[in-house]
C-alpha cells in the first residue's frame, strides 16, 4: 500500500497541473483510468515476477517458463500445437509440462508474490 500511496500522490500533483492548464480534460476520468493502468501495470509486474521464480526455482524451470510464455504471454493466440513445435516437444510432454508449469506459477505466485505485496516488501518495478 506504500507503493500504491507514493503513486496516487504523485499522480494527484500532475492531475492538479493539468486542471490548471487545460479545463477541458475530464480530470477524474483520467485519475480513473492512470489509477487502472498502474494496477494492471502491478499485478502484471507481479505475473513477470512468479514466471521468474518458476523459471529459477522449479524443476525444469527454464523449459516450464518458454511454456508459460509461449502460451500465455505472446503477442498473437497460439494454438497448443503450434507451441509443441516450436518448443520440439510431444504432445503428452507438452500437457504434463504445462500443468506443472500452471501449478508451480500457482504455488509461487500465492506462495510467495503475493504475501511480499500484502508485507510490503514487493514493490512494482516501475520502468522495466
Amino acid at each position: 500500500m506504500e507503493c500504491q500511496e507514493k503513486i496516487n500522490e504523485d499522480m494527484a500533483y500532475a492531475l492538479s497541473y493539468l486542471s490548471i492548464y487545460n479545463n477541458q480534460l475530464n480530470v477524474p476520468k483520467m485519475h480513473r483510468e492512470m489509477n487502472n493502468l498502474m494496477i494492471i501495470y502491478g499485478l502484471s509486474d507481479m505475473i513477470y515476477r512468479g514466471m521468474t521464480l518458476v523459471k529459477f526455482y522449479a524443476p525444469n524451470g527454464v523449459m516450464l517458463s518458454e511454456i508459460l510464455h509461449s502460451c500465455f504471454c505472446s503477442h498473437y493466440n497460439k494454438t497448443d500445437v503450434e507451441v509443441q513445435q516450436e518448443l520440439g516437444i510431444g504432445r503428452t510432454s507438452f500437457y504434463k509440462m504445462k500443468k506443472q508449469a500452471l501449478g508451480y506459477l500457482g504455488f509461487y505466485f500465492y506462495e510467495i508474490v503475493v504475501p511480499q505485496a500484502k508485507d510490503k516488501r514487493f514493490k512494482p518495478s516501475l520502468g522495466v
